[in-house]
């Protein structure tokens, strides 16, 4: 079962808490890392930081898992989730742009500006959740480049020389 960590702001606890109740509906096992009740101090990056650890932390343990932060502004929810050494946080208008990130940049953390609509901005959440990452050599590539920059501040190449077998397939 896929595991989605939630959490909010101020500008984002409604719409947030919706979006959880939807998942835990739609059968996904939910983790809530947001306030219990609206705090008009609740700042943004204590959230991002938390579903961007939760989500990487479940996916170096195998744990298929994703994050969705709703907060009052996408765009700083992005940047301080990307912070955390292997979140890959994205803000999307729409389910074909969430299933191409999922694509391409195996975009773990999703970002959602609290004034959207929750039925629209659901099928968006869906459709990330539920989209594989592209499984070819050149995505690969690409994202352990991404990586090698995370941790080493270079890109020298040794992703470079990645073979097609040294991509994990998923065979879904």
């Amino acid at each position: 079962m896929t595991r989605i960590h939630f959490a909010a702001d101020h500008g984002g606890h409604e719409l947030g808490r919706a979006l959880a109740e939807h998942a835990t509906t739609a059968g996904f096992d939910v983790v809530w890392h947001g306030a219990e009740t609206v705090d008009a101090g609740d700042d943004y990056p204590i959230h991002a930081i938390a579903v961007g650890q939760a989500v990487v932390a479940d996916q170096d343990n195998g744990v298929d898992a994703f994050a969705v932060l709703v907060v009052e502004e996408a765009v700083a929810g992005v940047v301080a989730a990307n912070k955390v050494n292997g979140a890959r946080a994205v803000t999307v208008s729409s389910p074909r742009a969430a299933v191409n990130a999922r694509g391409v940049v195996d975009a773990n953390v999703l970002v959602i500006e609290g004034i959207a609509f929750p039925e629209s901005v659901w099928l968006t959440a869906w459709a990330f959740a539920t989209s594989p990452m592209e499984q070819t050599v050149q995505r690969g590539r690409q994202i352990l480049q991404i990586e090698e920059f995370e941790n080493a501040g270079t890109i020298e190449g040794w992703a470079v020389q990645l073979e097609p077998e040294q991509i994990a397939v998923r065979h879904d």
